[in-house]
């Protein structure tokens, strides 16, 4: 990773505090705090540009399951790593977190989160879905993170195929969701998972509002801090902090049924012990040193680090960070 990405990163996480905690049946949501300067252009999130027609997301040709085709209007956009795009031919999850400048055509890495649907009968545009859980933002990065690595060590390929994700491996986890949590959906659609538990993903999500000044939050689910966020500045944060939320709010409800099917074990703690933020924090600094940094898709440079407790992932443009996202893999 160059000089000034790592200064980048190493500000970031340095400014990170926690403003106040809270709890709602065992899942924690720490709201932090950045005082990293973070001033940069402004920009429309997919949900934002999705509404007021400011982009245009459609499959590729006649589809291709890793790659659709984001076209931009008169704004810049950034799409988060994580977000879902419901439709096309397939429902999908981008892989990475992306740029994108006003008025240009970019192909973008995605995962398909539908196995059994691919209509080539149907509309090939997509709307803005729900953030996808930690759990399989977890998996999916670190995923990613191979892919990347595999490509810098065999030469560049060309995005958006350096960020690609294990297809079947992905889908494979749809399947185990909707066997824990006794559901069927007659295309396999993690979707489907999410509509059915909506009523109980709202009624904790209120638990938890927006605290003034936020710039991301760290999570707890099982007594163990397993993902913190970081956005570029509070009111980003503010924008997104209820599909945060939702993220988590799903991945804590996946991992109580994983206990109740005798996966997991039963927590002896409800929260995480006082030094587990400094320890995620301290994880991602010792990280720097073997990072890989690549061009991102779209505008800036896609920053990746991993060690055997966490993986993590980064967007920087001119050379401050858009989004840093870390979880905890053991």
């Amino acid at each position: 990773m160059s000089t000034r990405s790592a200064d980048a990163l190493g500000t970031l996480i340095d400014s990170v505090k926690p403003i106040v905690s809270m709890e709602r049946d065992g899942l924690v949501v720490i709201a932090l705090g950045s005082t990293a300067d973070a001033d940069g252009p402004a920009y429309l999130t997919l949900a934002e540009a999705a509404e007021t027609q400011g982009v245009d997301v459609h499959e590729l040709g006649g589809g291709t399951v890793p790659a659709v085709e984001v076209e931009t209007k008169d704004d810049p956009v950034v799409i988060f790593g994580g977000d879902t795009i419901v439709g096309g031919k397939q429902n999908r999850i981008v892989n990475v977190t992306i740029w994108l400048t006003p008025h240009r055509k970019t192909h973008i890495p995605v995962t398909c989160l539908e196995h059994g649907r691919w209509d080539p009968g149907a509309e090939a545009r997509f709307m803005a879905g729900p953030k996808a859980d930690l759990g399989m933002r977890a998996m999916l990065n670190t995923q990613v993170h191979a892919s990347a690595r595999e490509a810098s060590a065999y030469g560049d390929e060309p995005a958006p195929h350096r960020y690609s994700a294990d297809q079947g491996a992905v889908w494979e986890e749809v399947g185990l969701r909707h066997q824990r949590a006794s559901t069927t959906s007659l295309t396999g659609a993690l979707h489907d998972l999410y509509a059915r538990e909506a009523s109980d993903v709202e009624a904790l999500k209120r638990a938890f509002p927006y605290p003034e000044g936020a710039a991301g939050a760290a999570i707890g689910i099982g007594g163990r801090l397993v993902a913190l966020e970081v956005f570029d500045r509070p009111a980003t944060a503010r924008k997104l902090w209820p599909r945060v939320i939702e993220g988590a709010t799903r991945a804590h409800l996946d991992h109580q049924r994983m206990i109740a099917a005798g996966a997991v074990e039963k927590p002896v703690h409800r929260y995480p012990d006082r030094e587990a933020l400094g320890r995620m924090l301290g994880r991602v600094k010792l990280a720097q040193d073997g990072a890989l940094e690549s061009p991102a898709v779209g505008e800036g440079m896609d920053v990746r680090f991993e060690t055997d407790r966490i993986t993590g992932s980064a967007l920087l443009r001119e050379d401050k960070v858009v989004h840093a996202e870390v979880h905890r893999v053991a």
